[in-house]
């Protein structure tokens, strides 16, 4: 019976959160991603010489996270007791490393995103204003 259901679930796109796994699970591939990110911009320059790969490397953390609460219903976030309590359950997620800045999905759950309020934002020129410099 419950292949029947995942064929006809599968006939519109649907998934079982199951074989959204690789490679042992989905904790395992974003705390793997946060520990190569951590390497990456602890022993090399890389990220400095080129920053756009940080937004690269926050998009795949954001996707991760995102696939992370599709299997296990549960946002990779929060204080120590709360995370401690997710390792037990789905397996170990270091902290988002910070030079990816702030999680940007727009489903993330305001109580895990830091406040930020008291920071001025950056003012970057947009290519109009650069040329009236």
């Amino acid at each position: 019976m419950k292949a029947v259901v995942e064929a006809l679930l599968g006939r519109f796109g649907f998934v079982p959160a199951h074989q959204l796994h690789f490679a042992r699970n989905v904790a395992k591939r974003l705390d793997e991603h946060r520990e190569l990110v951590e390497a990456i911009s602890e022993h090399t320059s890389l990220l400095d010489d080129r920053e756009w790969h940080v937004g690269h490397l926050a998009a795949q953390d954001d996707y991760l996270m995102r696939l992370y609460y599709l299997v296990n219903r549960e946002w990779p976030c929060g204080d120590e007791r709360r995370m401690q309590e997710l390792r037990a359950r789905f397996g170990h997620v270091r902290p988002r490393p910070s030079i990816l800045g702030v999680c940007a999905l727009p489903e993330l759950p305001a109580r895990f995103k830091p406040d930020l309020s008291h920071v001025k934002e950056m003012h970057r020129p947009n290519k109009a204003q650069e040329g009236d410099s």
